[in-house]
């Protein structure tokens, strides 16, 4: 049997029906991977004018689909949408991206012939063109090379991304995480690989900044990612936890966390000044090593700090010193930190 596909149950077998309770509340528990993925690449596509769908309807009378759904705005791609986009997906034509992606699951016989289902309604439902869409199987696991082969499907001139000769499965393209290059373009899309090495190479291609820059949300949640995978913890993790507001929150932490181990002592040195006025007045211990930290995160948040930062810190009340902090992650400018809330 080929690695990685699944076989059901023979057809004589009588389901109890406790199974059958089980297996519909394992259903309803079901991990929204494709959730999360859209969750991981929403921002920077919709910024260059591609839009993200998930649960689409392919047809009106179907259930809504657990695929992503890419839609450009314009006849081509432009540099800047390219920049957002994977191998199998940049070097297309087609307006529409209809993504299935499986993280837990391999490619298989029902898996691949799924897709070609959604593929055909979706068109029929959208009138399409069939240049205009392109579907594709997106794999966090690589399968089994037999599989693919028996398919009809073949590496092409980009690594990773396979096409079929088969004319039944000559709409979809399949994109295997795993074997994409490590070019930055990847790199959002690598995060969800299954092999260890490729998903570290793709995280550390985003802290380098590699790619267009993000705001501090986007970038929790790519921490949030980042720590899920670090501590192994999306492969056996409760379906009910993996919303999008705990990926934010983890981020969050992750990233103050980033934010203060990343210091160097060259970075710290460049405190020495604050330190000094902080230290004429202040009068508690505790509250000048709070406002040195806030300093410090400002600093790596925002750069050089203007001398109205710095005195406006060094003589703040302590709980207006622990309300700026909160504010670090979220706020979009420098000034917006001590923006008055009313």
């Amino acid at each position: 049997m080929a690695a990685g596909v699944e076989t059901a149950g023979s057809g004589n077998d009588m389901a109890h029906p406790e199974d059958v309770e089980t297996k519909a509340t394992k259903k309803t528990k079901k991990t929204s991977w494709h959730g999360l993925l859209a969750q991981v690449v929403t921002e920077p596509l919709t910024s260059a004018k591609i839009s993200v769908q998930t649960e689409i309807d392919v047809t009106s009378a179907s259930p809504k689909a657990d695929i992503v759904l890419l839609r450009r705005e314009g006849n081509t791609w432009t540099e800047e949408q390219k920049a957002w986009l994977a191998d199998g997906m940049r070097d297309t034509n087609a307006r529409e991206l209809l993504i299935e992606f499986k993280f837990t699951e391999s490619m298989n016989e029902w898996i691949l012939r799924q897709l070609i289902v959604y593929d055909h309604l979706y068109q029929e439902k959208q009138q399409l063109k069939r240049s205009d869409l392109r579907s594709i199987l997106l794999l966090s696991k690589t399968p089994n090379t037999g599989i693919l082969e028996e398919h009809g499907f073949s590496l092409t001139n980009k690594d990773g991304v396979y096409l079929s000769n088969l004319r039944i499965f000559n709409s979809v393209c399949v994109i295997l995480l795993n074997e994409l290059s490590d070019a930055p373009y990847n790199a959002m899309w690598k995060c969800f690989a299954s092999r260890r090495q490729e998903w570290q190479k793709a995280f550390a291609r985003i802290s380098q900044h590699s790619l267009p820059k993000t705001s501090v949300e986007h970038e929790c949640v790519v921490f949030g990612v980042k720590k899920l995978r670090m501590e192994g913890m999306m492969e056996n993790m409760d379906p009910t936890r993996l919303t999008p507001e705990y990926v934010m929150d983890l981020g969050r932490q992750e990233l103050f966390a980033s934010m203060m181990n990343s210091m160097s002592d060259e970075e710290l040195l460049k405190f020495q000044r604050p330190a000094n006025i902080l230290q004429e007045g202040e009068q508690k211990g505790e509250q000048k090593g709070e406002a040195k930290l806030l300093l410090r995160l400002l600093q790596k948040r925002f750069g050089d700090l203007p001398s109205w930062t710095i005195e406006k810190v060094s003589t703040a009340k302590p709980a207006m010193l622990e309300e700026w902090s909160l504010r670090i992650l979220d706020a979009p400018t420098l000034e917006s930190v001590f923006a008055d809330p009313s």
